[in-house]
């Protein structure tokens, strides 16, 4: 299949998961707990349900693909599937329950059932509270769609580590906090409680420095991927090393492994010297 018709498909799903959102809205029953996903965490019906009307639009397109996807696990469209697709119906429940922040619909589809990160066809991500669609396909830029015209996105050139620039760390996790926040007091840190929220910062230029570690299936990181690094940014572990290489089936699968997402590669470098300094 062509990576033109991968993007039509791949984008009206992300469009059925951003509709599905507005019905369950208008209903007011968007923040309904279900059941106990996974990761032992309770998902809220928007998060099944938009997770639901991706898994519908593969499957009338009769897409050959496997998809791994936080609330529905494992999931193959077809009997034999060629590609491999990663999903996350509602990244940013507790923005979304806050009333505060952006969260959003991640999709991202991979050439094969065991791809490098560097192995995607397609990511992209709906912001339902702005319905902004930000995606981008092998070989093109990132891109973002608003009210229906389609503009490209960039990360900022900042490549000094100064405190004038924004950074986001999940804070959520402990690991995080000591590998990164402990280390950069003093400087301007955020959490927003959603990964998407932090990556379109960074790849529209509002933010500076993603900070985070692997976990519960790396799904932002894989769907982020393309989209950081075709926006002009870089991937990278603590050791400099991208991701670009690394096998999304292993990599951090079953540990925390530091990773850093930054708007230019100097600003990498600076950031994890200052953080083996401190």
């Amino acid at each position: 299949m062509v990576t033109n018709q991968l993007e039509k498909i791949a984008i009206d799903a992300l469009n059925k998961a951003h509709q599905t959102y507005e019905e369950l809205k208008a209903s007011g029953k968007e923040e309904e707990e279900i059941q106990k996903n996974q990761f032992g965490e309770t998902a809220l019906r928007v998060d099944i349900e938009a997770e639901e009307a991706v898994i519908n639009t593969l499957r009338e397109a009769n897409l050959p693909i496997r998809i791994i996807s936080e609330e529905h696990g494992e999931v193959d469209i077809v009997k034999n599937p060629i590609y491999l697709g990663v999903l996350d119906g509602i990244d940013g429940t507790r923005a979304l329950k806050a009333k505060k922040g952006m969260y959003g619909t991640m999709f991202g589809i991979f050439s094969n059932l065991n791809p490098k990160y560097d192995d995607y066809l397609f990511s992209g991500i709906i912001e339902h509270s702005t319905k902004r669609l930000f995606y981008v396909s092998k070989g093109k830029k990132s891109l973002v769609i608003v009210k229906g015209k389609t503009m490209p996105v960039s990360c900022s050139n900042n490549s000094k580590l100064d405190k004038k620039i924004k950074i986001y760390i999940d804070e959520c996790w402990d690991f995080n906090k000591k590998t990164f926040s402990e280390k950069l007091q003093g400087f301007n840190i955020d959490c927003l409680n959603s990964s998407a929220h932090h990556y379109l910062s960074l790849i529209s230029g509002q933010a500076d420095l993603v900070l985070e570690c692997t976990r519960k299936g790396n799904l932002e990181i894989a769907v982020s991927y393309g989209l950081v690094t075709k926006a002009g940014g870089i991937m990278e572990t603590l050791d400099g090393a991208s991701l670009g290489q690394k096998k999304y089936l292993k990599f951090g699968q079953d540990k925390h492994i530091a990773v850093i997402s930054a708007s230019t590669k100097q600003l990498a470098r600076e950031l994890i010297e200052h953080i083996n300094q401190n």
